[in-house]
């Protein structure tokens, strides 16, 4: 007959962390790569403007970027041209889809200031007046 004292011995089952460690890694690569996901490609020939003051938004969804390059010419993320009739129609299509679009608009900093008058008010003109410009901060 067993002992009462045999179930407390401590020669019993012994927890394999290794599976849960596993697991932990895992999960910290998946966040890691989707974190990369919800950011936008840049492209580098866009060289945007350092501002003294700016914040960086919290919220990426919803966002209709737009590259003004030096010329004036005027591409979507995926590097089409579109014109300022393009640019408003397709403005009016995306709030039709996300009552929270926003304009997020990479201008290189030597852009005369009419392009990017231009196109904040094509993009106002189809319904999204918020424009998010993008800068660089200037760490002090």
């Amino acid at each position: 007959m067993a002992k009462d004292n045999d179930l407390f011995d401590g020669t019993g089952l012994k927890a394999d962390l290794s599976p849960m460690i596993d697991l932990v890694f895992l999960l910290l690569i998946f966040f890691m790569v989707a974190a990369n996901i919800i950011t936008f490609p840049k492209d580098p020939n866009v060289i945007i403007p350092v501002a003294s003051d700016s914040k960086v938004p919290k919220l990426v969804e919803g966002r209709v970027v737009v590259n003004i390059y030096v010329d004036g010419t005027i591409k979507d993320i995926a590097g089409n041209v579109l014109s300022l009739d393009e640019l408003e129609m397709r403005m009016s299509q995306t709030k039709v889809q996300n009552a929270n679009t926003r304009l997020h608009l990479r201008a290189h900093k030597d852009v005369p200031y009419k392009h990017i008058q231009d196109v904040s008010r094509a993009s106002a003109a189809g319904g999204v007046p918020t424009v998010i410009f993008s800068t660089y901060q200037v760490s002090n």
